[in-house]
């Protein structure tokens, strides 16, 4: 039974009766109960479904009302979408794939539930199947791997044993390919680690000498209004002279560090060889062909790694 607190003193409860939906005062409940049966009414939500907050308050004439008109708009939109993949398989059929996906896109857009639409989407991003570098989009073979299984059967019936064949070669050439690049990886990251903590020390040498060069010329300073000597100046000049000298290095090796430290981060990406950049090449075509293959099972082996 709903109940509704009106001033914390007056509860509406909505009945339901013979005749209709009326709203009846609980405090004159007692004058009026015996002329109508009444029973409660009870909204629930089927099993499965989502807890809807806009239907959360509404009386059942309401209720009604915006179930019906979810359900035309629902209507409207699978007609929308049907018209849509009939337009959509017409420049199929005239070998215009990119209108033909675009059309299909839509159709899919308005009822992610078409399968013909996901279908025709597919024939029209592969070509009717004669283009397989869609599956190579990441984005394309997640969607694929979210798709109806009347969709994904489909697909995988007119592509499977290809892309399982090209998944085996992959495979083959990125193992061994992976072994090297990391060999080589490793072998680049001890060198370039001694490099960068050559300049560094050197670094770190010359910019501590620059600072003791410069305390030493600000001591000597100090000195000059209590001593008549010249001994503070040339001492300021000394240190000053120095100074600049020790900035000079400090900077060459600044520069020289950051290089090396750049190397050692750029060592650490597959981009910065040619090996690698191959090997990145292979692993993203096999990602992409585990969402293909694979589903929704791709994902769930990522999270259970992480």
């Amino acid at each position: 039974m709903e109940e509704r607190i009106i001033d914390r003193e007056r509860e509406i409860k909505i009945k339901r009766k013979r005749e209709g939906d009326d709203a009846v005062d609980a405090l004159a409940a007692d004058e009026t109960e015996d002329e109508i049966p009444e029973e409660e009414l009870v909204l629930e939500f089927p099993e499965g479904e989502e807890y809807d907050e806009d239907l959360v308050g509404l009386t059942p004439s309401q209720l009604k009302e915006e179930l019906a008109r979810r359900e035309k708009a629902l209507s409207e939109a699978r007609e929308e979408s049907k018209k849509l993949a009939a337009l959509g398989e017409e420049k199929l059929a005239e070998g215009s794939y990119d209108e033909a996906e675009s059309l299909f896109g839509q159709a899919t857009v308005y009822d992610i539930e078409n399968a013909e639409a996901g279908k025709g989407l597919w024939r029209a991003r592969t070509k009717n199947f004669t283009d397989y570098e869609a599956f190579y989009r990441a984005e394309f073979a997640e969607e694929l791997s979210l798709a109806s299984e009347e969709v994904r059967a489909f697909v995988l019936k007119e592509a499977g044993e290809r892309l399982v064949a090209e998944r085996e070669t992959y495979r083959s050439e990125a193992e061994p390919l992976k072994e090297k690049v990391e060999e080589n990886m490793e072998r680049r990251r001890g060198y370039f680690r001694d490099n960068r903590r050559y300049y560094l020390i050197r670094y770190g040498i010359f910019f501590a000498l620059f600072c003791a060069c410069l305390l030493g010329a600000a001591i000597s300073a100090s000195f000059l209004y209590t001593t008549t000597s010249i001994a503070p100046i040339v001492l300021i000049s000394s240190f000053g002279g120095v100074a600049l000298v020790m900035a000079a290095l400090a900077i060459v090796f600044s520069r020289k560090l950051l290089v090396a430290h750049r190397l050692c981060r750029e060592n650490e990406k597959l981009s910065s060889t040619e090996e690698g950049a191959r090997l990145a090449y292979l692993q993203s075509r096999l990602e992409c062909l585990a969402w293909v293959l694979d589903g929704a099972q791709a994902e769930e082996e990522e999270e259970t790694e992480e």
